[in-house]
């Protein structure tokens, strides 16, 4: 059990990398042209439609389409930067000082940005002369011609208006997408951490299974040696292939349902070698059973039960019958014996309910189905005694994998 429990652990994903953002990431250029744009759109039709019902002076094209083109343009270029600085360096208690003061410098560099931008793509309103012209590099004498009014103008309005309607939403934004994106890595750690544990869990509870089924085998083998040596040999045939079947599934929690059955009728085998005609078995499993998953080890510790705590009780002829039944998205499992003979385990609950057996096989299920699944166990008024499991199951069944290190971590979902 500990060494199986050490190699789960050490199979740990490792502490989630920090979450980075990249000018390479080509959705981030795509998701800032497309707002901007869509946004130089929404202004153009608006804009239009409010001249065209008289609601205010008369625009120039150059405002109502060139410059706020050339502005948004400027923006949608610029927004990925800010975003991948702000990802990179996100507002902490501990560093709260520092990144606050880089966030103040930086949105008086982006207004600066902008502005130097905006004038070298596109002239600015001269309100002497009522016509644009150049504010930094006159492009048709390729001449150094500073307007300094214009430049100080259009400085100090995009002074508010970049740091307050474009600088500091992309900042939000940011912190919003690396917060949301390091929430969504800890809830998938979190999912393959608990998922690491419950197959702990489950190799630890198969661990103890094992050796029991095998020790109780070996114990009915050494029993009958003494009596009958070439029935004590054919036992020993069908455990090395109950030994084989068991090898064959190592490392799988689930498997089909009629793969489970052979391996309890193998076993079933060597306990009627036991008991000759004193013990019968009966099967009743439709064919569309057979192929839902069950856990490994699942009928065998029931059927184990019914013959150690009712059959090998009993002076006359004992009968165990398995069944199963698929009713409203359940696998319902049942195991009857006829009792022991004498009625003492009518109604009362005794050590059946509490061996190693039933305890493993409660909290197998619990693990790997939660609240989903039953086990119950009915002691009937004639002395008969009758174990059922209720298991879920969907017509669209799949298994979920969360990087587990063996197979059996399972979820059930309806596609």
């Amino acid at each position: 059990m500990t060494k199986e429990m050490s190699i789960s652990i050490r199979s740990l994903p490792e502490e989630a990398s920090p979450v980075h953002f990249t000018l390479k990431d080509w959705r981030l250029w795509v998701a800032s042209f497309g707002f901007f744009w869509t946004l130089f759109v929404c202004g153009v039709v608006s804009m239009y439609g409010f001249q065209r019902t008289g609601g205010g002076s008369e625009l120039m094209s150059e405002e109502i389409f060139t410059l706020p083109l050339i502005q948004d343009t400027i923006f949608a270029i610029l927004a990925p930067f800010v975003f991948v600085i702000a990802a990179c360096h996100p507002i902490q208690k501990v560093h709260r000082i520092r990144n606050g003061s880089l966030y103040l410098s930086g949105g008086v560099l982006f207004a600066i940005v902008h502005v130097l931008i905006r004038l070298l793509s596109y002239p600015a309103w001269n309100a002497d002369t009522k016509k644009y012209q150049w504010a930094l590099i006159n492009w048709s004498t390729w001449h150094l011609s500073i307007y300094w009014p214009a430049l100080k103008r259009i400085f100090l309005w995009n002074l508010v208006e970049d740091i307050f309607a474009i600088y500091i939403p992309i900042i939000v934004i940011a912190h919003a997408v690396l917060y949301y994106t390091r929430y969504r890595e800890r809830e998938i750690r979190a999912a393959q951490l608990q998922a690491q544990l419950s197959d702990a869990k489950l190799l630890a509870l198969k661990s103890q299974l094992q050796p029991h089924f095998l020790f109780n085998t070996l114990h009915s083998i050494s029993s009958l040696m003494l009596r009958d040596v070439q029935a004590a040999d054919t036992m020993i045939a069908r455990l090395s292939d109950l030994l084989r079947m068991s090898l064959e599934d190592e490392g799988h929690h689930l498997i089909s349902l009629k793969r489970e059955l052979d391996f309890t009728q193998a076993y079933l085998d060597i306990e009627k070698i036991r008991f000759g005609e004193r013990l019968t078995v009966s099967f009743d499993v439709p064919p569309e059973a057979l192929d839902v998953a069950v856990p490994h080890f699942l009928l065998q510790p029931l059927v184990e039960n019914s013959i150690k705590h009712g059959i090998s009780k009993r002076s006359t002829a004992g009968e165990i019958m398995v069944g199963a039944r698929l009713t409203r998205g359940n696998l319902n499992l049942v195991v009857r014996d006829n009792g022991s003979g004498n009625n003492q385990r009518a109604g009362v609950p005794g050590p059946m309910d509490s061996g190693i057996g039933l305890r493993g096989t409660r909290e197998r299920l619990r693990t790997l189905y939660g609240d989903d699944q039953r086990l119950d166990i009915n002691f009937l008024p004639d002395g008969a005694v009758e174990v059922t499991i209720s298991l879920p199951f969907r017509g669209e069944e799949r298994r979920i994998s969360h990087e587990s290190r063996v197979e059996g971590v399972v979820a059930f979902e309806q596609s």
